[in-house]
């Protein structure tokens, strides 16, 4: 057994060295996923966002990921913004204690560890 368990170690020990050395030897251009052609179409926007990210990846041949990652890359792709579930504007819990604070007019450090919902009800009510 304990042969078996050797054999199958150093097999697999070589198995990692010729995966690891696969690429020596190889320059950048022969990894290149996008051709030039493909690049300059991209540079073509000013912005890609999600919609036109699919369009590229169908007109490449490409996943939608990979066009998304080499327009981050590009400095290129711009997210789209995020929203609550309500839909509306996402406010963090220190913006919500920094309006209280302002409301009540002294510093009110550690407040944004209570829950979000209550720290909006105080702010609504010291609004009102």
């Amino acid at each position: 057994m304990f042969q078996a368990l050797k054999k199958l170690f150093l097999t697999r020990s070589s198995d990692f060295v010729t995966m690891t050395h696969q690429n020596e030897g190889k320059s950048e251009m022969e990894n290149k996923n996008y051709t030039e052609a493909q690049e300059d179409r991209m540079a073509e926007f000013d912005v890609i966002d999600a919609a036109t990210a699919q369009e590229l990846a169908d007109e490449f041949g490409k996943n939608v990921k990979s066009v998304i990652a080499k327009a981050v890359r590009m400095g290129l792709y711009k997210a789209k913004e995020r929203t609550s579930k309500t839909g509306g504007k996402i406010e963090t819990k220190e913006e919500i204690v920094a309006e209280i604070s302002e409301l009540v007019g002294k510093s009110l450090d550690g407040l944004e560890k209570a829950p979000k919902l209550v720290l909006q009800e105080l702010r609504a009510k010291l609004s009102a």
